[in-house]
């Protein structure tokens, strides 16, 4: 088969109508699939429950607070507060949005919204961002604009929208790294000038480190990993290696020095927090190679090859129907000797999209984990290709990155992105071009499976602003002078996000009453005396239990706290047999079950004041420093 033709596009790049009409489509598509959410300013969020509520809750709180605050979130694990970039809250967007609230303060109550709106938007800059990866890889114009219209709303981050993590849902993050690093390779083989990618690779690292950082960890090994196959290849062809070898490590150390840096400078809990994290090695937060076969819940159309059992969230990475069913297309007509000659890696192309498919199979063996069970753990096997293996023997930091399903995104948009790129040669074949389109309906089908999911399973209420439906919040406060009060402390007590070893020190809340308390601080303005974060250093945490624990609260606690009234929410739902949460997640747990049962003790010893009593929720006034 010859080789497929450079794509009928303008050479022009000052106007484009094929990429100009692909992003105004993901526009459009965008506007029809979240209509509730963009034309209904502050009424909705994307989500309102697990990760992504409690996020919501810390910038819409950290949103009331003055800039001298700095990064610190007094909303929650109140006296102490907590900094922004272990509340998985997109630190650097927040604190932009911060600075542009207090400039004006009239967008407040807008702050989640705007919030919401670069978050969607990012499928819009992935449409841009994958347009510019796949125009110089010679697909046919129509399926440049599908594959970048389509793939955005299948690939495995934007499933994290469903759970609330926004932050790690940012495809663009991985893109605009892809991105780089195909302009890099291509300057550097056409000897044009090549420093300004490296400076511009450097700054993309950083800054998406700050959405979250995870992606220092990613983008860093991918980068890492490109660099030394690129630098291999030339070695073995005879070519010069030692610069590109110098700036590719200058750029990624720089890269780790300034962010981590940066982070133990900004964050003056640093050193307090654990060097190593718990869940490091957990089967559910490791890839499950199944899942490249696991249709998403939405998909209509599946795979008959396909695994049976539930994929953990950290794993979902479905190839999607165009690339599966593809390849058994290509192995069927491979066995029966009718599958046509292509030559993939004859040009600068085609080279760096195998550069870049080798730097990500060391991320699927991350994703993996260290060890792998056979026949329910009856044997298990080292994964010693998985570079976090041996990194492990040289520090426990590791482990922060102990969410390892992720490391495997990067494959798989090297993965679909190669098959692409492949498939997109059999436009030139009479018979295979119809196999194409074929294919290409399957991609259409899935994207649309997809825009129908997200349409009807996000987009929730509102109820973290003052002008959602709270009339029970209100009228269960409205009669108070708030502001003769400086906290709320919620019975049964809560305290999520500690990360020492067993967690110990975790009692995770039930979704009900966690989202009452935030609708709770949020009618009021008053931080809680619970936490629901990230990598609480244990020994706040400690204290924190030390106020609802016999002998009464810390010394430290109370010398943060002021001679103002606590309020008490108490939800006797969880102790009268209407909700058994708590009972039924702490039965194994005596410890954690003792502090539940503790709260009559707690309202009895510090001698607390009824306020007023409203269906199941009892407010009470604790005077921690006496009246």
């Amino acid at each position: 088969m010859p080789p497929l033709p450079a794509s009928p596009l303008p050479r022009d790049r000052s106007f484009d109508p094929w990429f100009v009409g692909s992003v105004l489509l993901q526009v459009l598509l965008l506007l029809i699939v979240f209509r509730s959410l963009i034309f209904n300013p502050g009424e909705y969020l994307i989500v309102t429950h697990y990760d992504g509520i409690k996020s919501y809750f810390s910038i819409a709180s950290f949103l009331r607070q003055p800039l001298s605050d700095g990064m610190l979130v007094m909303g929650h694990n109140y006296p102490f507060g907590e900094y922004m970039y272990y509340t998985d809250c997109t630190p650097v967007l927040t604190q932009s949005l911060h600075v542009l609230v207090q400039a004006f303060p009239a967008l407040e109550p807008y702050g989640l919204y705007l919030y919401d709106l670069f978050i969607l938007g990012g499928l819009a800059l992935s449409t841009l961002l994958l347009y510019r990866i796949m125009r110089p890889l010679g697909l046919p114009v129509w399926l440049l604009v599908l594959l970048s219209v389509a793939l955005p709303w299948l690939g495995p981050q934007t499933m994290r929208l469903r759970v609330g993590h926004t932050s790690l849902s940012y495809t663009p993050a991985i893109l605009f790294t892809i991105w780089v690093l195909q302009q890099l390779y291509y300057a550097w083989v056409q000897n044009r000038p090549v420093r300004k990618w490296f400076i511009i690779l450097l700054g993309g690292i950083i800054v998406t480190s700050y959405f979250h950082f995870y992606y220092l960890g990613i983008l860093g090994v991918l980068g890492g990993f490109f660099f030394l196959f690129w630098i291999v290849e030339n070695a073995l062809a005879g070519k010069p290696w030692f610069r590109l070898a110098l700036y590719g490590g200058l750029t990624l150390g720089a890269a780790l020095l300034i962010t981590a840096g940066s982070l133990m400078l900004l964050d003056p809990r640093y050193h307090e927090r654990p060097v190593s994290s718990s869940g490091y090695g957990v089967l559910e937060w490791k890839f499950q190679f199944g899942a490249f076969f696991r249709g998403y819940s939405f998909n209509q159309l599946r795979f008959p090859l396909e695994r049976t059992a539930d994929i953990p969230y950290e794993s979902v990475a479905y190839l999607g129907g165009f690339v599966l069913y593809g390849l058994l297309v290509t192995l069927v007509l491979a066995a029966l000797r009718r599958l046509p000659s292509v030559q993939l890696i004859d040009t600068d192309h085609g080279r760096f999209l195998r550069l870049f498919l080798l730097a990500s199979i060391p991320m699927a063996f991350i994703a993996l984990g260290e060890t792998y069970d056979l026949d329910n753990g009856a044997y298990v096997f080292n994964n010693y290709l998985n570079p976090f293996f041996w990194l492990h023997k040289l520090t426990d930091r590791v482990t922060q990155f102990r969410a390892l399903g992720r490391f495997v995104w990067p494959f798989w948009w090297a993965f679909v992105l190669g098959f692409s790129y492949y498939v997109a040669r059999w436009w030139q074949h009479r018979t295979l071009r119809w196999v194409l389109v074929a294919l290409s309906l399957l991609l259409v089908l899935d994207t649309r499976d997809a825009m129908r999911f997200y349409r009807t399973n996000t987009q929730l209420p509102n109820f973290l602003t003052a002008n959602a439906p709270t009339l029970p919040m209100q009228q269960l406060t409205g009669w108070l002078d708030l502001k003769n009060y400086q906290a709320i402390l919620p019975l049964p007590y809560f305290n999520s996000g500690s990360e020492e070893e067993g967690y110990r020190l975790t009692i995770d809340p039930d979704e009900v009453q966690n989202n009452n308390t935030y609708q709770l601080s949020m009618v009021t303005r008053l931080p809680l005396m619970s936490n629901k974060t990230a990598r609480l250093p244990a020994h706040l945490a400690q204290k924190l239990y030390s106020v609802v624990s016999p002998g009464g609260p810390d010394p430290e606690v109370l010398a943060l706290m002021d001679r103002r009234p606590v309020l008490v929410f108490l939800d006797t739902a969880y102790y009268n047999g209407q909700n058994n949460f708590y009972r039924e997640t702490l039965a194994t747990k005596p410890e954690k079950l003792a502090i539940f049962e503790r709260s009559a003790d707690f309202i009895r010893e510090q001698h607390l004041q009824l306020l007023h009593r409203q269906g199941n929720w009892l407010l009470y006034a604790w005077y921690p420093k006496g009246r």
